[in-house]
Parts: C-alpha cells; structure tokens; sequence
C-alpha cells in the first residue's frame, strides 16, 4: 500500500516532469514512462486540478467578463506570481481558450511553485521587485492588470492580488482558468516561458522573473488595430498560430491545416478565418489547398533565393533612405537591438530571431518610404515561415544576428551609405547561404527516405 507521502511526492514528480524530463511534448504516456507511474495515475493527477474551488472559479469569472493575455510570471521562495494584461482591442472579437499544447505548459510553469521550497530554490536575487521593475520597463501598466500570487510574494504598495492562494497544491488548479486566456499570442509567450523555467529548473532554481518584452506597440500593430475588417487583424493571429504550431509539431510542412481547426484555434467565424487566409496566400505565405484547408509548403531552394534576392535589392535602397530617419525612428530601431543584444546575453536563439524580424521592421518603417516598407515586411514575414517550416534546424547563431544588425544600425548612424548597403547586402547573404545548406540536407534526407521502402522490396 502507497503511503499518503510517497503519493504526494509521486503527483509532484508528474506535474514538475515537464520542466526536467528530456521530451519537452509532455504527454501522459512519456510522462508516466519517466516517472514510473501509470498513465492513469498521470491522468487522475491532472483530473484533480480542474476540481472545483472558489479561488479558482473567481478567477474564471474575471476572465470571463476580460479578455486578457500573460504578460509577466516570477517564483522566488516566498511564492509565485502571474500577472495578466487586458488584450489588444482589436482582438476582442477572436476570443478562443489555449490549445491542449498550451494548457500543458501552462501545467508546467505553474508547478515550478510545487519546488519553490526545496533546498536548491534559494539563491541571490529578489523575484518581488525584479518582476515589478520588469513590468515597468517594458511598459506593461498594472491598473487594469489582474495579479494572482502564490504565498507570500509580495506586491508593490496600493495593487491588490485579484488571487492569493496560500497553498502550491491549490496554485496548481489554476490551470482550470488560465485555460480561458486566448491561444493567440498567450501560446507563443508561454512556449518562450516553458523552454525559460527549464533552464531555470536546471540552473539551480533561483529566483527568477519574466515578462513580455513588449514596451511599444510596432506601427505595423498601429495599423491593424486601426483596421476596419477584421479579418485584416485576424491574419496575423493565424500567420502567429500556423509559426508556433510549426515549432511546436502541432502542424508540419506540406501537411494540410482545416479552415475548422484554425477557427476552434482561434475562436473566429470560418467566413473570418477563409478572408485571413486569402489575404495571407495572397502575400506568399501560405498556400490554399481546397476550399477549406491551407497548406505551408516546404520552400524550395528557388523559393529562398528567389525572396533573399528581392531583400537584398530592396533593403540596399531601404538602408540608404535610412540614413535620413527621425529621433524617434531611431530610438524604435535601436530598441529593438539593444533588447536583441540582452537575448545574445542570455543565449536565447528563439526570442534573437523574433528581435530579428522586429528589428528589420522598424529599420523599413524608419526609412519614411511609402511603398516598398511593406513589400519588404511581406518578404521578412516569408522567410520567417521558411525559418518555422525548418522548425528545430534553424538556429542561426544569435551572436552573429547581433553583429549583423550592430554593423548596420551603426553605419546608417554615420550616414555612411556604401557601408550600410554592404552591410544588409552581407547580413542577406548569409541568410540565404544559411538556408540554402539546411534545404539541401532536408532534400538528401526526404530522397533518402524515398528509396528505403524500394530497397526492402
């Protein structure tokens, strides 16, 4: 017989797994073969979160009447913290809870609690005021936040916790709520806040705090918050959800995604979700099957070419009418370099390639150009889902992405023209260089599986 304490370590096991086992899908079955449990005691584990309780239906009822997206999360060995932030207006209207995928990480990230008090969990550093200090800077207000803590994590003076659990065992239920937060963009902050706690869970476990790094909204969110149809927003909510079910595995390359699937996923009409998707095929970045599917073909070695050629042509003029950008365009552009130099810091490749493509955004948007600011975003946004189709193989190295990007910035700065142009002109080549050896070796490995099943006849 299980004694009480030998169960209770044994449900710890199975809801910290994700953040120390070497498969980062975290299903049941990998789940109870790690830990040594049956998949029925990992299913039962999870049941009992989505018990009832008053702290968590009062949550629920919060989210019910807000539509809101995670913005902020620490665990120190006082408690844990999340603080939510009210959506983007424009996206109200596309509400959807959290795909099966995100709900697990979210299982995950709220057991870190379960560990807060282990030995190892103590170490320098002060979760309370380094969460609050991060909000602040990056522009992540707290008036209309919802802030629901674990113990006794302290909050800044005057902000009342719409939730303070005093038990990490209760702090688990809250996954029954936070399934209410839209999966677009919640799902791409916590896959970067999942693959964060794992290397906090094995760097020692020390205080640790995290939040969105959104100070400014991008002129091109501006716009489509100014949008009049709103199918205009929706495509970039589908353009986020196909990337991250790319790297996730959810969805894979030649592979046919529903209009449906889309529509659960994101809680939008399929009329919405078909509009999104001719605008988004329109553009190249992503091919309509039938009717009611849509498929992201695998690129081929003409395609890359073909889209880093018309970047490298197009930036030339960009950087040069560049030269001539507002303090403020300067500031915007810079930002976004020294946030990518603070992920080179922390060897973070995934947030270094988003930094990437917002950097080059803000250098097109600075240029005070019509036309071909928009054109180029288009070929950014396409070689970025080449970069999702490649999924794990593209990790082009953050520190050379960096160097880059420094070399250009600083160029544009001293008006010096020649250098800005052979500087996008090299960071372009190698892009396609980059590119050009992983479709190469995708073609030899699909040709290679091509001929196994002839050579077993």
């Amino acid at each position: 017989m299980v004694r009480a304490s030998d169960r209770s370590e044994l449900k710890r096991a199975v809801l910290t797994a994700p953040l120390w086992m070497q498969s980062t899908k975290g299903s049941s079955r990998q789940i109870a073969e790690t830990v040594g449990v049956s998949q029925s005691f990992v299913a039962r584990t999870w049941r009992e979160l989505t018990e009832p309780d008053r702290s968590v239906e009062a949550v629920r009822a919060l989210l019910g009447e807000r539509h809101m997206v995670l913005v902020g999360f620490a665990v120190g060995t006082a408690g844990s913290c999340l603080v939510l932030n009210p959506v983007r207006a424009a996206r109200v209207r596309f509400a959807a809870g959290l795909s099966i995928i995100s709900k697990r990480r979210v299982r995950g990230i709220l057991a870190a609690d379960l560990l807060r008090s282990a030995p190892s969990a103590s170490g320098a550093g002060n979760p309370d005021r380094e969460l609050w200090d991060l909000l602040a800077s990056n522009g992540h207000r707290l008036d209309e936040a919802i802030v629901l803590v674990s113990g006794d994590f302290a909050v800044p003076p005057g902000l009342d916790p719409a939730v303070r659990v005093p038990d990490a065992w209760l702090w688990q239920k809250l996954v029954a709520a936070l399934d209410m937060l839209p999966e677009v963009p919640t799902g791409e902050h916590l896959a970067d806040l999942e693959w964060r706690m794992r290397r906090w869970y094995h760097g020692g476990r020390t205080p640790f705090s995290w939040t969105v790094d959104r100070k400014h909204t991008t002129s091109a969110e501006a716009r489509l918050m100014d949008a009049a149809e709103p199918w205009t927003v929706l495509a970039e909510d589908v353009l986020a959800a196909i990337r991250q079910g790319l790297v996730d595995g959810t969805f894979s390359g030649e592979s046919e995604i529903s209009l449906g699937k889309l529509s659960r996923l994101l809680g939008a009409p399929v009329r919405d979700v078909r509009s999104a998707i001719r605008a988004l095929t329109e553009d190249g970045l992503v091919t309509a099957a039938r009717s009611d599917s849509v498929v992201v073909r695998i690129p081929t070695l003409d395609d890359v070419t073909e889209t880093y050629m018309a970047r490298r042509a197009l930036g030339a003029i960009v950087v040069r009418a560049a030269s001539r950008w507002s303090p403020e365009a300067r500031v915007r552009v810079l930002k976004h370099l020294e946030e990518l130099e603070d992920s080179v810091r922390r060897n973070d490749v995934a947030r270094a390639h988003h930094l990437d493509m917002d950097f080059q955004i803000a250098l097109f948007e600075s240029s005070g150009l019509n036309r071909i600011p928009a054109i180029m975003e288009t070929l950014t946004k396409q070689a970025f889902m080449h970069f999702a189709v490649l999924g794990a193989r593209y990790t082009f190295s953050p520190k050379k992405i960096l160097e880059q990007n420094t070399a250009i910035f600083e160029a544009i700065d001293a008006a010096d023209l020649r250098a800005a142009t052979m500087s996008w002109q090299a960071k372009m080549e190698d892009g396609l260089s980059y590119l050009a050896q992983h479709i190469k070796a995708m073609d030899q490995q699909r040709s290679a599986e091509q001929q196994t099943p002839r050579n077993r006849r």
